[in-house]
């Protein structure tokens, strides 16, 4: 059988094409939560209900981000537009016939591009990416009505021409939404012969063209033209509105390969089947939506030889009951040309399923331009929805679209490095547990500090939320600085005469002294010591991309006490320098020298319940830093310049010197109570309330001590 189908039909039901324009209605609305909310474009719940938007207001999603298609261009080769519609008017770059028809102001290409790009204005209706712009190409061979509204014929040479056109007028992506429909001797006489695999009838083969039966009669030259029209544009296709499980042409050609089993495309295409809502808050396919299934190419009996199948490249979107914008058909031409009309309509099909995909691609576009056309392609697949048999099935491919998944991380998130955009340093187990006696929030660097994905996508990353508090209680001690690194910390006392003593503190990192001299009722105290902290200083440990090196600290602390009678004023004030390491690739390099200071200052009654006990209260400053800074490098963004297909990126390293004294000081006030026995036998309890635990505002935590002396 000879059939060369050089003309095929817009993908949209009839019902479509016969919908009469709601003028100056809005649909915005119902737009984002019939279908733009379940895809992820964006999405705010409220007591279980999905919220709409209005102009200027973005909930959750792919807006939420600010992603809305800006800056990117859209192309749509259809039937013809009315680009004086005010849901896409100022948004056209261009509008170009590559057809033997007229201009025309036609529906089916009016509401594809509304519904990829219609803008967000509190008026008609709405698309996926609404700040996207738009060039147009009409691609008829037929009108068959005098203002040019029901045609439905498109030339596969204009399709061609337009998609060449598109590409050098900078479309990111090109929208598809037709195909030819299959004759019914073709489907009663196309064979399953295993699930979603297809063979064709061999009478459609033909010799003198070169045709093949699986691609409904088209040559491989046919299809190579088609692949060879654009080198770098996603392409995004229809499956068609035939009911079969098979999709129709152009969209098959996206899986033909080379001699080499290239694919003539290079995976930068999708074909997009419509569902449709199941009533209970689910998706289904529309039954007149074609599937994913294959027209086999190549069989060894009936298995399919074939190295890529349609379901390798399909996903489905929302494509029944759609709004899109329409001139009002009960106008006449000359009224459309005269002023733009304002239509809303319904229209449902592969069609509006496949517009929804190419807004998608312009979202992810505009936020990651470094993209190429595959990357784009593999994303979506990759985070659609699963539907119908878990993976990727014969029916729903892929699954649905999912545009708020699509643009979250994908993979092993890392932390860009300052040294190129190609190291990168794992984001897991990155940051600093903070004891709260230096501050790094006050850097602009690490607020802004640029996380790549697996696709090499950048999101921006405020590490400083990766500084997290890890409490000390210094006021156990008697040494604050051994205490900020208390691991097998323990101390002893030994009386030399009746007005000396001296005691000893040792931790697993460091060891102090102290001289205490005691004449009339009041005390006075020096302590020495020197720790060294693994992987930290002063009780803050790095790791990761924010990794400290070892420290070493030295330190003096002087006390005094003072009894009038029963009542006992104390107080102490402590300095200590530390010298710093850092780790090279980390993004904070220490400064060379940190100086310190920690005080304390109490008062205490004895004999207060009963003979030889004592109470007291106390004020505690923990160490914290006094002067010192640190150097902070990293990559706070990307500059990009296109490539052809994506972009390279180059990084934008940003080095800033900041503070570490501490911009909030922890301070704990302690209630203690201490009966003493025998000798210098003592039990001391210690009731604590931590404010600003680890340096951070409003943090607070309740501490409880019990110390136990036994005198020898």
């Amino acid at each position: 059988m000879k059939f060369k189908p050089t003309l095929v039909a817009v993908a949209v039901s009839t019902l479509a094409l016969s919908v009469q324009a709601q003028v100056f209605a809005n649909k915005e609305a119902e737009t984002q939560t019939k279908f733009l909310s379940d895809i992820g474009v964006t999405r705010d719940i409220v007591d279980g209900k999905v919220q709409s938007l209005r102009p200027g207001q973005v909930f959750g999603g792919a807006w939420g981000r600010g992603i809305t298609g800006k800056g990117v261009i859209i192309g749509i080769v259809d039937n013809g537009f009315d680009i004086n519609h005010s849901d896409i008017k100022g948004k056209v770059i261009s509008l170009t016939n590559t057809g033997t028809t007229a201009l025309a102001v036609g529906v089916h290409g009016t509401q594809m591009a509304s519904i990829a790009a219609g803008k967000l204005d509190g008026w008609g209706t709405v698309g996926v990416a609404p700040d996207a712009q738009l060039v147009l190409f009409q691609a008829n061979s037929s009108i068959s009505s005098s203002n040019g509204l029901s045609g439905t014929g498109i030339n596969m040479s204009a399709v061609i021409k337009g998609m060449t056109l598109a590409e050098q007028a900078g479309a990111t992506v090109i929208n598809l939404s037709l195909g030819s429909n299959f004759d019914p001797t073709f489907q009663k006489t196309t064979v399953e012969v295993s699930p979603g695999i297809f063979r064709a009838p061999d009478n459609y083969n033909d010799k003198l063209t070169g045709g093949k039966s699986y691609l409904y009669s088209n040559s491989m030259k046919d299809v190579a033209a088609f692949a060879n029209a654009t080198s770098k544009s996603v392409i995004v296709v229809s499956s068609g509105n035939a009911g079969t499980k098979y999709a129709q042409m152009p969209a098959a050609f996206v899986t033909q390969t080379d001699a080499n089993g290239n694919l003539l495309m290079g995976g930068r295409a999708l074909i997009v089947g419509n569902v449709v809502g199941d009533g209970k808050g689910g998706w289904v396919m529309n039954t007149g939506s074609n599937q994913a299934g294959t027209l086999c190419n190549s069989f060894t009996g009936n298995v399919c030889n074939d190295k890529y199948y349609v379901k390798d490249f399909y996903v489905v979107a929302p494509g029944t009951g759609m709004w899109g914008a329409v001139p009002d058909a009960g106008r006449t031409a000359a009224a459309i040309k005269a002023d733009g009309t304002n239509g809303v309509g319904g229209t449902t099909g592969t069609s509006p399923a496949a517009a929804v995909v190419s807004g998608g691609i312009a979202l992810l576009k505009q936020a990651w331009p470094q993209l190429s056309s595959a990357q784009m392609v593999q994303l979506v697949k990759t985070t659609a929805t699963d539907m119908g048999a878990k993976g990727v099935d014969e029916v729903y491919g892929w699954g649905m679209v999912n545009f708020d998944k699509a643009t979250l991380p994908q993979g092993l998130l890392t932390i860009a490095n300052f040294k190129g955009y190609n190291t990168a340093i794992p984001l897991t187990a990155s940051g600093v547990a903070s004891s709260g006696s230096a501050s790094l929030k006050t850097s602009s660097v690490l607020q802004n500090v640029q996380g790549l994905d697996s696709y090499n996508r950048n999101y921006t990353l405020d590490m400083t939320r990766a500084v997290v508090a890890n409490p000390v209680a210094t006021y156990r001690a008697s040494s604050s600085y051994l205490a900020l690194s208390p691991a097998n910390y323990s101390e002893a006392s030994v009386p030399v005469n009746e007005n000396y003593s001296i005691k000893m503190m040792q931790s697993l990192g460091g060891f102090a002294s102290e001289v205490a001299y005691t004449e009339q009722g009041a005390s006075y105290s020096v302590q020495y010591g020197s720790m060294t902290e693994k992987s930290g200083f002063l009780g803050n440990y790095g790791a990761g991309a924010m990794a400290f090196g070892d420290s070493s600290t030295s330190y003096l602390q002087l006390g005094t006490e003072h009894k009038f009678g029963d009542v006992q004023v104390f107080g102490s004030m402590g300095f200590g320098v530390t010298r710093t390491g850092s780790v090279a690739d980390s993004m904070i390099q220490l400064g060379n020298r940190i100086s310190s200071q920690t005080w304390k200052l109490g008062v205490a009654k004895n004999n207060v319940f009963q003979n030889k006990d004592a109470l007291s209260l106390s004020v505690i400053s923990p160490v914290s830093v006094r002067n010192g800074t640190a150097t902070v490098t990293g990559v706070t963004g990307y500059e990009f310049t296109d490539n052809g297909d994506g972009a390279d990126a180059r990084a934008i390293v940003s080095t800033e010197t900041i503070s570490l004294r501490a911009q909030v000081k922890p301070m704990d006030l302690v209630l203690g109570y201490t009966v003493i026995g025998k000798g210098y036998d003592r039990v001391n309890v210690n009731v604590a309330r931590q404010f600003n635990v680890g340096g951070v505002v409003g943090n607070t935590a309740n501490s409880i001590g019990v110390l136990a002396v036994k005198s020898f």
